[in-house]
């Protein structure tokens, strides 16, 4: 034995710091968690969120626009084109009530309950969402009548974990926000942080950069749901996401830096004209002592003293605003071009012809058919928890069966022109497609047609019956002649 081998350590003591060494660098599932919300928290992704919210709500950048001097006017002139886009689309497309349709007419009956005007309007504020943020997020949960419902999940507070490269199937995800919570009677804001995954849900709070199970919310839970007092798993982890485009990308994205410059522009000339003025006086050989004396005669007496070979003349401010009028006309017309919306103040679309209109519209129906698939997918996936739910419940199995979700669009026409072509349809194809096309169709011509043509009926049926009493009592009268 060589004399070093009495100072090492034995065997088993050097296996046990290898052990140790081994665990402490295996990372834990909430350090996983931990890292994936700060990189969230960090993202790019995320600020645009935060940005496409405060657009919509007029927080622009112009808000930080500041004076060189404390003399001159600063004007924060704010424009709201990302909310009339927002809107414009949102209107186009999700204004009207879809039609849901199905050939099972059990299943009708429970589509049509479901989809409702709640849930219409539901839909409405998860599109505008979409289109602010990039992508909108529906949960779908029990409510305190034990009844399928869906939560909005602010998009900024989600992050999922997508199972394929095509990122269409949700694998886990967490909800990170913040609520206010009272220590005694202290109040303080706290973050949590909810982990959904195919094992049920994960309760946390988060302190500085540790997450601690909380347990007075649930702790960690082995189930999404519980039917009665009966724990349940759904298949599918419960989200559903909403996307405005394939890459997820908000509207303000596009155009942000036009409308920063059009409310830069706009406010910038709008101080130019608050501080220069009118006129400007020129004075030689003031009789007076000081301008405010100047004035103050100027003013009351309409009078200026002056000395000898005194004058009193005016120069006339002549403010050049031509070329800023032209850039904001060019901002604006970018701004409609990129935002794929209709310009509303243009001159021509008030008699624009019915394939004027559709050209005009053009931009606005090619992004909302996007919008439009990608809702589709996601009102499919939508379907599934429903269908499972009603299966759950005991109102018919209807997993398999096909349902169509059409969206009715708001679409602008020349209603003189779509007139004038039903008119010239007539005899070509059957009436009621014809009343279809009509601008001022709508489902209850249908249910006023019959009850008019019932009318029409009872009156003939009427005028009939009076004409044979009068056949009858004339018959009666030549017999007993």
């Amino acid at each position: 034995m060589l004399i070093e081998d009495l100072f090492r350590p034995r065997w088993h003591e050097q296996m046990e710091e290898v052990i140790k060494n081994m665990v402490a660098s295996v990372i834990t599932n909430e350090q996983v968690l931990l890292n994936e919300i700060t990189d969230w928290e960090n993202s790019e992704k995320r600020k645009w969120m935060l940005i496409g919210n405060n657009y919509y709500k007029n927080k622009m950048s112009i808000e930080e626009k500041k004076r060189d001097a404390a003399w001159k006017s600063n004007l924060k002139l704010v424009h709201g084109y990302v909310k009339k886009l927002v809107d414009q689309k949102v209107g186009y497309v999700l204004s009207k009530q879809p039609s849901v349709t199905s050939t099972n007419k059990q299943y009708q009956e429970k589509l049509t309950e479901l989809f409702d005007a709640g849930m219409l309007n539901r839909l409405r504020k998860v599109g505008k969402e979409a289109i602010n943020k990039g992508v909108a997020y529906l949960h779908p949960y029990f409510n305190e009548q034990g009844e399928l419902s869906f939560m909005r999940f602010p998009a900024e507070q989600v992050i999922p974990f997508y199972a394929d490269s095509e990122n269409m199937r949700i694998e886990s995800f967490l909800r990170v926000f913040e609520m206010n919570h009272y220590e005694g009677t202290t109040k303080k804001r706290i973050k949590k942080v909810v982990h959904y995954h195919a094992g049920g849900i994960d309760h946390y709070v988060m302190e500085g950069a540790t997450l601690i199970p909380d347990i007075p919310t649930g702790g960690r839970q082995g189930y999404h749901f519980l039917y009665g007092e009966q724990p349940v798993l759904w298949e599918k982890v419960p989200l559903i996401h909403f996307r405005y485009n394939e890459e997820e990308q908000p509207l303000v994205e596009l155009i942000k830096s036009l409308v920063d410059n059009y409310n830069t522009q706009a406010s910038t000339n709008a101080d130019v004209l608050a501080d220069i003025p009118n006129f400007i006086y020129k004075l030689i050989n003031y009789g007076g002592v000081d301008l405010e004396e100047f004035i103050n005669d100027l003013n009351i007496n309409r009078v200026v003293k002056t000395d000898e070979n005194g004058d009193v003349d005016k120069l006339t401010a002549d403010i050049q605003t031509d070329a800023t009028e032209k850039e904001l006309e060019r901002t604006r017309k970018a701004i409609y071009e990129l935002g794929r919306g209709v310009d509303t103040l243009n001159e021509n679309l008030g008699n624009a012809s019915g394939v004027a209109l559709k050209f005009r519209y053009s931009d606005l129906d090619l992004d909302c058919n996007m919008l439009e698939s990608e809702m589709q997918s996601s009102i499919e996936h939508m379907m599934w928890f429903i269908t499972h739910y009603l299966k759950m419940i005991g109102e018919g199995d209807f997993t398999s069966e096909k349902m169509n979700f059409v969206f009715n669009r708001d679409i602008i026409t020349n209603e003189m022109e779509a007139v004038e072509m039903c008119e010239k349809s007539v005899g070509i194809i059957d009436e009621q497609t014809n009343r279809e096309n009509h601008p001022w169709y709508t489902a209850e011509v249908e249910t006023r047609l019959k009850q008019q043509k019932a009318e029409e009926r009872n009156e003939l049926d009427e005028y009939l019956e009076t004409m044979e009493k009068q056949r009858q009592a004339q018959s009666g009268v030549t017999d007993d002649e």
